[in-house]
Order: C-alpha cells, then structure tokens, then sequence
C-alpha cells in the first residue's frame, strides 16, 4: 500500500495530465484515510466562502462498512455554524465525541448528522496563511466515538499534507499565468502596467 506522500503525488500527477478530477482525487484521498482511522466514513469538503456565511460542498467520500464511495452532492452551512467554522479555522482540527450534543453542530443536527446516523465528528481544516479552502472529516455511525490524540494528529497531519500540496499548485499556476502575461503583453511589462 503506498504512503499518503506517494499517493498525493499520484494525484497531484493526474490532476496536472487532466486524468483524475476533484472529486476523483477527493475518493482517492477519503479511501486512504478511512483505511489509517478506521472510522465509519471519510469526506472532503470545499469551503466555499471565506468571510461572512460559510458552506461547505461535498467533493466526495468514502464508506469504510458497504466500500462504496459517496458521490452525491451535498452542501451544508450557514450563519448557524460560524461558531463551528471559527473553531475549525483556528485551531485547525475540531472533535466531537458526541457530535448530536455538540452546540457547534446544533445547525446540521436535524438536516445532516440525525438523518445519517452521524454520532461523532472529526474534522481537520485544509488551507495555508488564514485562507481555509476545504475540510477533510471523519465520521463515526451508529455510535460515539472518542477520538483519540492520534487520530487527532493523524487526520491533522493528512490535512497539513494537503494544504502544503495545494498551496504549491497554486503557486505554480499563478507563476504560469505570471509568465503567460508577460509573454502575451511584453509591452506591458515595460511600462510597469498589468493586463487586466
């Protein structure tokens, strides 16, 4: 079995030739990790707002009991889960053991959490330097689960990963499309000017 390492660039190769998409690599990832946590479930989420109400946008997931991926859309958020987020987003890892108790969680109860017998929750923030692009969570079903420290710092670790991986491609396509400007519009480049 490869190493998260390996398969992230795996991933990262097949992003780059345009063989594997979000939400394939998404699978690719939620597998692994369900197989190092051995939790019920797997799933990344894109957060798609950085200020004011946040969502996240199911990529895609994984279920460790049936091995069938989860592939149905899905978008949860809300000003009823800042609290939620703020914690997520600044400590970069959040724990419920209990997460139909859980007050942060109170606005995905009813609609989320009940429906899928989602009983504990961790969750672990993918981003770099403030900006949280998505969210990699492990859920428990059917029963409440106490994470313990490593998992904790396993899933972190994961997320970390991630986070560095992506903040390194974004970083190569803003420099191609830096490099693309200054090729297309060398003029501009002379008088100091950007291309808008």
């Amino acid at each position: 079995m490869k190493g998260f390492p390996e398969l992230l660039s795996d991933i990262g190769a097949g992003l780059d030739s345009g063989t594997l998409s979000l939400p394939g690599a998404s699978l690719r990832v939620a597998e692994h990790v369900q197989g190092q946590l051995q939790c019920s479930r797997v799933s990344l989420w894109a957060v798609e707002s950085q200020s004011g109400p946040r969502v996240m946008r199911r990529l895609a997931g994984f279920d460790g009991a049936s091995r069938i991926p989860i592939a149905e859309p899905l978008v949860i958020g809300g000003p009823n889960l800042d609290d939620y987020f703020d914690t997520l987003i600044g400590q970069g890892i959040y724990a419920s053991h209990d997460a139909w108790a859980d007050p942060r969680l109170q606005a995905m109860v009813a609609s989320y959490l009940v429906p899928n017998d989602i009983r504990s929750s961790l969750y672990a923030a993918i981003g770099v330097n403030g900006s949280t692009w998505g969210v990699l969570c492990c859920t428990q079903l059917g029963q409440t689960r106490q994470w313990t420290p490593n998992e904790v710092r396993l899933l972190k670790r994961f997320a970390d990963a991630i986070s560095v991986r992506r903040a390194r491609r974004r970083r190569r396509e803003a420099e191609a499309q830096s490099l693309m400007q200054r090729l297309l519009h060398p003029h501009l480049q002379a008088t100091g000017t950007t291309a808008s």
